[in-house]
């Protein structure tokens, strides 16, 4: 897929919120440096500028010890997915980065927690990577030999990489601007809807492995997925508007009806 289908593929709304959220952080960074002048022209020591120095420099050390010992961790407590260590995993990982133009195929570790059913992808010092539990990878491609489920939730993660929304300074230029209620869920939400939609053009033969993430391990197969759409097509009303307006992620019944229905495209309000 090239640039121009990649961007099809986004949120609509995706865009446009990353905009309003970097507008919002660039204009409270500005007020904060112009504040930070006034105070130094002021209060006349070079005292009070050196603090904010000080400050600013912690605060990047701190965001950056936080995301090199969460690589870290992942590193010395996982397995690495490799040409020699479950290999088709690898090739169909290698595959979905052809297709995506990344450069470069993302390190995938597997890692044991617990029974937790849980995936992410991250960017440290250069390096993509995704993470993926155990539980996920055993019971979909050891139990159930369902190899397309892992590979959607695979290529969702991906999707993250090849959209930027792992890197530090994309996340930086929207920090800000993502702890403003109602602002900071949607563009996370909207994150999310345009990987399923990625995933989806990469592995529409895995879209069921979304209810491996909402049902666990002995019932996503067994989920009769047209019952649940019509259900989530009945699930409506204000206060399930107020949870899916401040959640990270979109609603279970909303994100299944955006995959298996891609002409809803995914609501991010009603």
């Amino acid at each position: 897929m090239d640039t121009v289908q990649i961007n099809k593929l986004r949120h609509p709304c995706e865009r446009g919120i990353y905009f309003i959220c970097a507008l919002i952080n660039t204009l409270v960074a500005a007020f904060l440096v112009a504040g930070v002048f006034l105070m130094w022209r002021t209060i006349a020591s070079g005292g009070v500028i050196q603090n904010i120095y000080y400050a600013a420099a912690s605060l990047y050390a701190v965001a950056f010890f936080s995301m090199g010992t969460t690589f870290a961790s992942t590193r010395v407590y996982s397995v690495r997915v490799s040409e020699d260590q479950f290999p088709q995993l690898y090739e169909v990982a290698r595959d979905y980065a052809r297709k995506l133009g990344l450069k470069r195929v993302p390190a995938i570790y597997i890692k044991h927690e617990n029974g937790l059913l849980n995936a992410f992808a991250a960017y440290f010092w250069g390096r993509n990577y995704v993470h993926l539990n155990t539980e996920i990878f055993e019971i979909a491609y050891l139990e159930h030999k369902d190899l397309s489920a892992v590979s959607f939730i695979l290529a969702h993660e991906m999707a993250h990489i090849k959209l930027l929304h792992t890197r530090f300074w994309y996340n930086a230029s929207i920090l800000l601007a993502k702890f403003i209620p109602v602002l900071g869920t949607a563009m996370t939400r909207a994150q999310e809807y345009s990987c399923d939609r990625i995933a989806l053009q990469l592995c529409p033969e895995g879209k069921h492995g979304i209810f491996l993430l909402l049902l666990g391990r002995h019932l996503y197969k067994n989920v009769n997925v047209d019952a649940y759409l019509a259900q989530a097509e009945r699930t409506k009303g204000w206060f399930e508007f107020f949870i899916n307006l401040n959640a990270t992620h979109p609603v279970n019944t909303r994100r299944v009806l955006a995959i298996y229905k891609p002409e809803m495209r995914g609501r991010l309000l009603f």
